[in-house]
């Protein structure tokens, strides 16, 4: 009798207390290290940035422990595919649209080509002829991208391709317009740039390895971005790098 009513009185706990540690949830998400998208603090040490702030708010959304990883740009596909990492945000590109879930939308960026300033680019055919350097993996355009007249060089970082661009090694930058605007402006390059040339506005989406094992927790991941961007969070994270370097 006495150890029916322990049981009757211990046995919903224990049930309890498998159910809390079932649902606790360990996710990856891995981005590029390049501000303003993701860099190390080296006084707090905790990464900084418009993607490391969207990996947190998704953490306070969902209640899902998000540890965040950054890699160069050419090695995402292959930490997604491997399954070392779970998910990220990015543009998406072609070779990783096979390999990934796409999840919910985030936003677009203004994706060209920036010239140095003695270089005016006022419509495509002014591209060729011009040394351009990219990242290692970037989609700039389809018609960019698939163009072998173009004379393309590829390199794993952005400041590298803006200290190349200063040392007059490369007539232009291809990427995300702000992005390149951005770290020109933090290492006081700005005045090397000329007027860019928009190719494209790419949509950037929370994407997920097909293959990983915690692909059942997409739908909660796209409702926690979702209100992040109805409830204007997602404008609020973009203002507070941008309007800083300004």
């Amino acid at each position: 009798m006495i150890f029916n009513r322990f049981a009757n009185f211990f046995l919903p706990l224990v049930a309890l207390l498998v159910v809390v540690k079932v649902e606790a949830v360990e996710l990856n998400f891995v981005g590029i290290e390049v501000a303003p998208w993701a860099s190390l603090d080296k006084e707090t040490g905790e990464y900084v940035g418009i993607f490391a702030d969207l990996a947190y708010e998704i953490e306070r959304r969902t209640g899902y422990e998000i540890k965040v990883t950054l890699s160069p740009y050419a090695r995402i596909n292959r930490e997604l595919e491997t399954n070392r990492q779970d998910c990220t945000i990015l543009i998406v590109d072609e070779e990783r649209e096979k390999i990934i879930k796409k999840g919910e939308y985030l936003f677009s960026l203004p994706v060209g080509v920036i010239p140095k300033r003695s270089v005016i680019l006022g419509r495509y055919k002014d591209l060729y002829g011009k040394n351009i350097s990219l990242l290692r993996g970037a989609a700039i355009s389809h018609k960019f991208n698939s163009d072998q007249k173009l004379t393309k060089q590829f390199d794993t970082d952005y400041m590298i391709i803006l200290r190349k661009l200063e040392y007059d090694r490369i007539d232009a930058i291809a990427g995300v317009i702000p992005t390149i605007q951005y770290l020109a402006k933090q290492e006081g390059l700005s005045q090397i740039l000329g007027e860019p040339l928009s190719l494209s506005s790419e949509p950037v989406y929370l994407q997920c390895s097909k293959t990983s094992s915690h692909i059942q927790y997409l739908p909660v991941l796209n409702s926690a971005i979702k209100s992040i961007v109805s409830d204007g969070s997602i404008v609020k994270i973009f203002d507070k790098y941008f309007q800083e370097n300004e």
